[in-house]
Order: structure tokens, then sequence, then C-alpha cells
């Protein structure tokens, strides 16, 4: 299993990918922060969770769905912090 965790503007990105059978695999990321303004679900701290089914077990296909976050992320908080 592949696992990263790394900050991104306000966030704290954890994504890590997981083995399936026949070479695919399940990535699973969660963005958190600790500003109060930009969490989604308080209990957890959480502002994104994301679980998607990859082709390959291949570390190529997180950084996909990382940067898919990353996309998200930054509309979002271009969105906030320019009003």
């Amino acid at each position: 299993m592949a696992q990263n965790e790394f900050p991104y503007r306000r966030f704290l990105i954890s994504a890590s990918i997981s083995a399936l059978q026949g070479n695919r695999g399940i990535v699973t990321v969660d963005v958190t922060t600790s500003d109060s303004e930009r969490i989604a679900d308080l209990g957890t701290e959480r502002f994104l969770h994301v679980e998607r089914w990859v082709e390959r077990n291949d570390p190529a296909f997180l950084q996909v769905v990382v940067d898919e976050c990353k996309v998200t992320i930054d509309h979002y908080a271009d969105n906030v912090d320019d009003s």
C-alpha cells in the first residue's frame, strides 16, 4: 500500500492506494483542516473524502486522484479567499 500525507494550502491531504484483485486498486483520499471555516464535517475535521476504484494498483493512479482533489481545493479556496 502506497501512502502519502502532505500539506496543501491550509489543508492536509492523506492519500493511500490499496491492492485489490487483478492488480486493481482503491484510492482513498482524506482532506482535513483545522480551520473551522473550511470544515464540512465538524466531527472529523474533514473537508473532503474520496474513495475511487482505479484500474491498477500504481502510485501514478493515486496521484491522479490527489490532483483531482487539489483542483477541488483550489476552486473552493479561491472562491472563499477572494470574497
